[in-house]
C-alpha cells in the first residue's frame, strides 16, 4: 500500500502518518500460552534492545506495527503482545480483566520467552499494566515508557468510556472510536474499520471488552501506581509520552503524572491524539532513540 493511499482523494494527513498496515513486512507473529491462556506475540525482524509493547483497551498488538521499522532502526527488538480478551488472544469468560490480571499474564509471557531487564512501553491501559509489572517483577522491567497513561493519576469522569461504547464492534461504532483515537480523521480508512470490527466481534470479545470497560469506569482510579513507583525509586526510569491533542486521556493528565513522578521525562507529540506512536511513528522512534541513552534501573 503506497503511503499516499492513507488519505481520502483530495485529502491530506499529518506528515508523520503511515497506513495502518505499515510495517507488517517487518514482523513475524506466533502464539504463546501462559497461565493457561493463549495469546499472539508480534515480534520485529531485527533490532537489538528488547522492547515489550502493550496496547490499550479495545486495541491489539497490531497498533504498534507501524512504529516497528523506526524502532528497529533506533536499535530496539520489539515484542508486541495481545492482551487476553483482545486481538487474536483467547477471550475466556471469568478471566481477570484488570491491570493486575493483565500484568501477571504479560510477565508470564515474558518468562515463556526468556526475557528479562526489558523496557516496557504501554499505552493507556497498557501503561497501567506496565507500571504494575515494574513493581511486581523488577527483574523483568528495567524502564518504562508510558503513553497516554491511565493508572498514574485519576482518569476524569468525563473521559471514562461506557462499556457499551468500548465493546461496540459495529463498523459505525468502531469508526466513531477510531475517529476519537487519532487527531487526524483521514487516518480512519474503511479497511482499518473493517479489520477492527471483525476482530472485536470475534467470539468472547464483547463480554471481555465489557469487563475491561467496567474496570476503567472506577476500579482503575482505586489502583493508581504513581506513589508506588516513586516509593520504589523508579521515577527516573519513566518516560511519559503524550499526544498534544489526546481526547481520551487529556494532556493535563500527562502534566499531572509528570508532577507526581519527579525525575520522569515528559515528551509531548504535537498533532497527535491518544496513539502518538501510531499516528507519528517516526517522531516516536526519535524519542525512543534518545531514550536509549538515558540511565535505566539495573
Amino acid at each position: 500500500m503506497a503511503e499516499m493511499d492513507l488519505a481520502a482523494p483530495g485529502g491530506t494527513v499529518a506528515p508523520g502518518a503511515r497506513p495502518f498496515t505499515h510495517g507488517r513486512a517487518d514482523v513475524i507473529s506466533y502464539p504463546v500460552t501462559a497461565l493457561g491462556t493463549r495469546t499472539r506475540v508480534v515480534e520485529s525482524i531485527g533490532g537489538g534492545v528488547p522492547l515489550v509493547c502493550l496496547h490499550g483497551a479495545g486495541s491489539r498488538a497490531d497498533r504498534w506495527v507501524p512504529a516497528v521499522p523506526g524502532l528497529v532502526a533506533a536499535g530496539y527488538h520489539v515484542y508486541a503482545i495481545d492482551l487476553p480478551g483482545h486481538g487474536l488472544a483467547d477471550k475466556p469468560a471469568g478471566w481477570d480483566y484488570t491491570a493486575a490480571g493483565f500484568a501477571a499474564f504479560v510477565s508470564a509471557v515474558l518468562d515463556e520467552l526468556g526475557l528479562s531487564g526489558v523496557t516496557v512501553a504501554g499505552t493507556s491501559l497498557g501503561a497501567h499494566v506496565a507500571a504494575r509489572m515494574a513493581l511486581a517483577r523488577p527483574d523483568q522491567v528495567s524502564s518504562l515508557v508510558l503513553i497516554g497513561a491511565i493508572g498514574l493519576v485519576p482518569l476524569p469522569a468525563e473521559n471514562m468510556t461506557p462499556p457499551a461504547v468500548l465493546a461496540d464492534a459495529s463498523e459505525s461504532g468502531v469508526r466513531r472510536k477510531l475517529a476519537l483515537l487519532v487527531a487526524d480523521p483521514l487516518m480512519v480508512t474503511d479497511a482499518w474499520v473493517r479489520e477492527e470490527s471483525m476482530i472485536n466481534s470475534s467470539a468472547g470479545a464483547t463480554a471481555a471488552l465489557t469487563e475491561v470497560a467496567g474496570f476503567l469506569l472506577g476500579p482503575c482510579n482505586d489502583d493508581l501506581q504513581a506513589a508506588a513507583l516513586l516509593g520504589a525509586g523508579l521515577g527516573d526510569s519513566v518516560l511519559l509520552v503524550w499526544g498534544e491533542d489526546d481526547r481520551w486521556t487529556p494532556l493535563a493528565m500527562g502534566t499531572a503524572a509528570h508532577a507526581a513522578l519527579p525525575g520522569s521525562t515528559l515528551a509531548v507529540m504535537p498533532g497527535c491524539g491518544h496513539a502518538p506512536y501510531f499516528e507519528d511513528p517516526d517522531s516516536f522512534a526519535r524519542i525512543m532513540a534518545e531514550r536509549r541513552a538515558a540511565p535505566t534501573r539495573s
